[in-house]
């Protein structure tokens, strides 16, 4: 056997139905495989966990702490009841603001704490 025939066998050439052998660009290729495993909601729930001070600015920000992301709520804790109490009154356009950065409805509903 030689050595070309041992690497085939080991498992680093693997034939996949449909493969073309035409590049593909890098992005290309990470959005198939981001596909493929099922995870592209996850990255936008984390990329709307990190736009959350781009999208409410710094004042906001400074008062607020996002606390996770779960079921496509949005959980926030409020230093105080009166930014808390503003809040409300924001936090629809907060969250269409947050949806079309990240391309899709993610964010169903934000919950102030």
């Amino acid at each position: 056997m030689d050595a070309e025939t041992d690497r085939r066998k080991s498992g680093i050439y693997r034939y996949r139905a449909g493969a073309t052998s035409e590049p593909v660009s890098a992005g290309d290729a990470i959005r198939q495989v981001v596909d493929s495993l099922g995870i592209a909601e996850k990255l936008r729930e984390q990329r709307v966990l990190s736009l959350w001070e781009e999208i409410v600015g710094e004042d906001i920000a400074a008062v607020t702490r996002v606390e996770g992301f779960r079921w496509g709520q949005l959980s926030v804790s409020v230093q105080n009841p009166t930014w808390r109490h503003w809040l409300t009154f924001q936090c629809e356009t907060i969250r269409q603001n947050l949806n079309r950065e990240v391309g899709g409805d993610v964010v169903k509903t934000i919950w102030l704490k």
